[in-house]
């Protein structure tokens, strides 16, 4: 659920304060814990039992455990979907309190601090789907080398290649000329004055590239496939 509906959500929430759960210890329920106000700070979180903080829990019964530790903020936790949730600690107080909470499925819960909730806010999906699949690994970088020698020749240790990713190592040791490779979606080059190691990066896509001397002209050919 996008962020500025969770938000929705929570302004809802935190205007219907009657019927909060009561406080119940529960022995073997997985535990949350919501820390708020650490040293006075405006920050506020729900830890699963790692210390990870909460974006997405199966539905189910758990302990939550509110670590309230100031005494300008507070911690409150409901949901517009779902009455039978409304959990807070007061703004003056200081220390523990632990509620046994029945969360349903397919609900956003949210929770904030009163006083503070549009800076001090955060909220979490209680699901059975399967969490969604991680993104791909981004592509590897390929390296090539390249070379211009002290009389202008203009070398590249390749003459084909797969598409992707480079970054292209080139060793300059000519004052009058330069690398420079040009191609589909590239355009790139050294400083014909420049002389010493440069890296550049492109990505290549299939096609036929040019590359050479802006002196003398590009006239050698890179393939891509």
């Amino acid at each position: 659920m996008k962020a500025r509906t969770a938000m929705a959500i929570l302004a809802l929430a935190l205007l219907a304060l009657a019927g909060s759960t009561r406080p119940v210890a529960g022995a073997d329920n997985p535990v949350l814990t919501g820390i708020v106000g650490t040293d006075d700070a405006f920050d506020i979180t729900l830890n699963d039992a790692s210390g990870k903080k909460v974006s997405r829990i199966p539905p189910g019964t758990y302990t939550v455990v509110i670590d309230d530790r100031s005494s300008i903020h507070n911690f409150h936790m409901a949901s517009n979907d779902d009455p039978n949730v409304n959990i807070r600690t007061d703004i003056a107080f200081v220390g523990q309190k632990t509620f046994t909470v029945t969360f349903l499925n397919d609900t956003v819960y949210a929770y904030a601090c009163e006083v503070h909730w549009q800076t001090m806010n955060g909220s979490f999906l209680v699901t059975d789907a399967p969490p969604p699949p991680p993104p791909p690994p981004p592509a590897p970088v390929r390296t090539l080398k390249a070379s211009v020698s002290a009389g202008g020749a203009v070398r590249l240790a390749a003459t084909s290649v797969k598409s992707g990713r480079y970054r292209i190592v080139v060793s300059d040791r000519s004052k009058s000329a330069n690398f420079h490779l040009r191609g589909p979606g590239v355009n790139a080059r050294t400083g014909m004055r420049f002389r010493g190691s440069a890296t550049l990066r492109v990505r290549l896509s299939k096609g036929t590239y040019r590359y050479g001397s802006d002196g003398s002209g590009l006239s050698k050919r890179l393939r891509v496939h």
